[in-house]
């Protein structure tokens, strides 16, 4: 289709893209253009172009002319041409969306829909044609609708909601966003592109506001407006006013309005108030500002508001005329902006004065709460501050840049910190907030320690309350000595205070005159915190303690070595010096052929260099040959010793007895003991012969009991600890063995054992004979338990 009237297929574009022409077809599911609820086209008005045509061309009806006033403050009669050259914003397709919606809001603010019942609103409601908002006494709503006209209610305000969208025919005149019933509205357009905001009271008058700030009031039968920027057209009984900006008209019921006439100038500051910049301690802040009184006020609004544009209030009150002054606590850090207008006689609303603030939102690691204009800390502090893109900072005279997040007062100490407007370098722009640092001090006492030979200092820190003294202080004590400056770290004791202890040189812990010391506590930055003066007392002469005792000797070889089951190589392994030891055990051996065991019980122990010991062992029991009880008797003299028995020398002797019928007869056994200690490890080494000074009568001279006129032995061997509880050992024993009938024999053994346990032990030993008696087996085993000196 083409309209013979030059109507334009104009391409549908998103919004702030470049703009081309072009046919639009059906949208389908698209992407919401951003700024909108929806996806949008521009489309450009060319001469004679109608609300109709342009709904057919793009919806495929004139039924849907209604859309093009969604984003439009036009008019849409039917037949009703559109300025040429004008850019419209249209829906990209056939859509039902809410008029408005309510962007933000205090409590206290009820709304209902169309037909409906009253309920709490909540940011983000819906607002279609015909729904009622209305503001109670602390209520106050942002309405925006879809064209991004707002309409602010303030407290005590009832409007309707007209919108724009869901009309399919309208008249030659552009729908009124909101009917005001009674309350006070700002009416502002988001950009002024040409378009009007319209408002319409229930008694029948209109303003249409080619303004971002116009307000009207309506109380009662009375209507007051009021423009604070751009124009407005004001109609009510059939006439109709332009009012300028910083002017205001009224009209009561259906009376025509009044003649425009200027609004009540804007206060002037007085001097006192708050810095433009100022410190919000703990995030929360004060605000505050007086003005000069106005001639003719009646009262004054004060409004505080996140905005430039007071559209985001904060805070909306309306003072006597005898109050010229507003402070506001506890605001948290941010931009504020601080506006007060002269209320007259005629209770028109006057020009306000705007003053911006900004708060920063400051806290102190090491200090006091930051007051606003300026900051307490401790030199060790940290200054922790949160950054504002619309403001920059400077230490002293340095330069400005972004706030950042802390300032550690240890490294930059500033005396002042100078915030101002991002870029603004006009003079006088920074506000100047001073760093005053609290004093630390350091008072030490010091006393002589028990032993006399330290100096115990004490030392109580100020100032520091919430301070890292470790970390941040580092303090340290130094302490003039004679013959020199001694220190130590300073670290918390018991009770809290710092604690330090210094060793006294030797001319001071002599016995002698008193000593004076002066303290100085010094900071990890070489600072001097405090200085003190201590007298320590004389060393009082004391008797001279005796030595420690030394160590006892480590003892050689095994606490219980192996007491083979012979009547030949029954020699035992013996350091020079033997054990305090006790125990009792038993034996067991292959001999004649078979197996027998026998039980001993052992005991040594020395007296100075003496040493004496005893070795019982019972006859023996089983299917092999048996070997008779015998008793050996001992002594031992330790004729050397070398520093901790390194070296050990000193002859032996040993007596066997027979202690049943059938053990073997008397022999006497001298010999020589060495031995000696490295460490863990120790060695023995015996050497000797064994005479036999009797004979049995029955004359045997073969098996376990036989006993040979005269032998020479020599056993070595080495003792190591595994453990404080274990003790491991291993031996050689030799024997050249003379025998009635004048044959020689050599016999040899190895055995190996080990000790575990402390006072109490236990112990097993095997031993190994690979040249041994006749009749005796190849191996033997003991086992034993009993009790010994404690462990060296």
């Amino acid at each position: 289709m083409a309209p013979s009237n030059g109507l334009s297929v104009a391409v549908a574009v998103l919004l702030g893209c470049a703009g081309s022409i072009g046919y639009v077809g059906a949208a389908g599911a698209r992407e919401p253009t951003p700024g909108y609820p929806e996806a949008v086209i521009q489309w450009g008005v060319q001469k004679g172009d109608t609300c109709d045509e342009i709904a057919e061309v793009l919806y495929g009806s004139a039924n849907h002319a209604g859309l093009i006033q969604r984003y439009n403050r036009v008019a849409c009669g039917p037949g009703t041409t559109l300025a040429e050259g004008l850019t419209l914003v249209l829906p990209a397709e056939v859509t039902s969306i809410p008029d408005a919606k309510i962007r933000a809001m205090r409590p206290d603010v009820r709304a209902r829909p169309a037909g409906g019942d009253w309920a709490p609103a909540a940011p983000g409601t819906p607002l279609v044609t015909n729904s009622s908002v209305n503001t109670l006494d602390e209520g106050r709503a942002d309405i925006e609708f879809v064209d991004r006209t707002r309409v602010l209610l303030a407290p005590n305000t009832l409007v309707v909601i007209h919108g724009t969208a869901s009309r399919t025919r309208v008249s030659k005149t552009p729908p009124a966003a909101v009917e005001l019933e009674a309350g006070e509205v700002k009416a502002a357009l988001a950009a002024l592109r040409g378009q009007t905001v319209d408002v319409v009271t229930s008694g029948g008058g209109r303003v249409s506001a080619a303004s971002r700030d116009t307000v009207v009031q309506r109380r009662g039968e009375r209507t007051t407006v009021a423009v604070f920027d751009g124009k407005a057209g004001v109609s009510s009984g059939g006439l109709s006013v332009v009012v300028p900006k910083d002017h205001g008209t009224r009209f009561v019921g259906r009376a025509p309005p009044a003649r425009p006439r200027p609004l009540p100038p804007a206060p002037a500051w007085a001097p006192a108030g708050s810095a433009p910049i100022a410190l919000a301690p703990a995030a929360l802040g004060a605000l505050s500002a007086s003005w000069e009184p106005a001639p003719g006020a009646a009262g004054y609004r004060v409004e505080i508001a996140r905005d430039p544009e007071f559209n985001d209030l904060v805070a909306r009150e309306e003072v006597k005329p005898d109050v010229v002054s507003f402070r506001a606590e506890k605001m948290p850090a941010g931009a504020y902006f601080l506006r007060v207008r002269v209320v007259d006689r005629e209770e028109y609303l006057g020009v306000g004065a705007v003053r911006g603030f900004h708060l920063v939102a400051a806290r102190v690691a090491g200090g006091v709460a930051p007051a606003p204009g300026e900051i307490t800390a401790s030199p060790y502090g940290i200054v922790e501050l949160t950054p504002s893109p619309a403001l920059e900072l400077a230490l002293d005279d340095g330069p400005f840049g972004p706030i950042p997040e802390r300032i550690d007062l240890l490294q930059r100490a500033p005396r002042e910190l100078r915030l101002r407007p991002r870029g603004n370098a006009a003079p006088g722009a920074a506000a100047s907030i001073p760093v005053r640092y609290t004093q630390v001090g350091a008072a030490a006492t010091a006393s002589r320690a028990a032993d006399g030979q330290a100096l115990e200092a004490r030392v109580e820190l100020s100032g520091i309350e919430g301070i890292d003294v470790a970390a941040r202080v580092a303090p340290r004590l130094f302490a003039h000595l004679p013959g020199g400056v001694r220190s130590a770290a300073l670290a918390p004791g018991p009770d809290g205070a710092l604690t330090a202890r210094i060793p006294l040189p030797r001319g001071a812990t002599l016995p002698g005159a008193p000593l004076r010391v002066r303290l100085d506590v010094v900071d990890g930055r070489g600072g001097v915190l405090g200085t003190s003066h201590a007298d320590l007392p004389a060393v009082a002469a004391s008797p001279r303690a005796a030595p420690p005792a030394p160590p006892p000797p480590p003892v050689l070889g095994a606490y219980l070595p192996l007491l083979p089951m012979s009547g030949v190589a029954d020699v035992l392994w013996l350091g020079p010096t033997p054990p305090s030891v006790a125990a009792v055990g038993a034996g067991a051996a292959r001999s004649g052929g078979g197996w027998v065991a026998a039980g001993q019980v052992r005991a040594s122990g020395a007296v100075g260099r003496l040493g004496l010991d005893v070795a019982l062992r019972s006859n023996a029991a089983g299917d092999g040959e048996a070997v008779g009880s015998v008793g050996w008797l001992g002594a031992r003299f330790r004729a050397v010793r070398l520093g901790r028995s390194a070296l050990e020398l000193g002859p032996t002797l040993r007596v066997g007895v027979p202690m049943a019928e059938e053990g073997p007869p008397v022999r006497v056994e001298p010999g020589v003991a060495l031995g000696g200690a490295a460490g863990r490890l120790t060695w023995v080494v015996d050497a000797g012969a064994r005479i036999r000074a009797s004979r049995r009568e029955d004359g045997a001279a073969a098996g376990p009991a036989a006993a040979p006129p005269v032998q020479g032995f020599l056993l070595a061997g080495a003792a190591g600890d595994a453990a404080p509880w274990l003790r491991l050992h291993g031996a050689l024993d030799l024997h050249l063995v003379h025998r009635d009938g004048g044959a020689n024999d050599v016999l040899g053994a190895v055995s190996a054992g080990a000790e575990a346990g402390g006072a109490l032990f236990g112990a097993l030993s095997l031993r190994v004979s690979p040249w041994r008696e006749a009749g005796e087996g190849p191996v033997m085993a003991q086992i034993a338990v009993g009790l010994r000196e404690a462990w060296p």
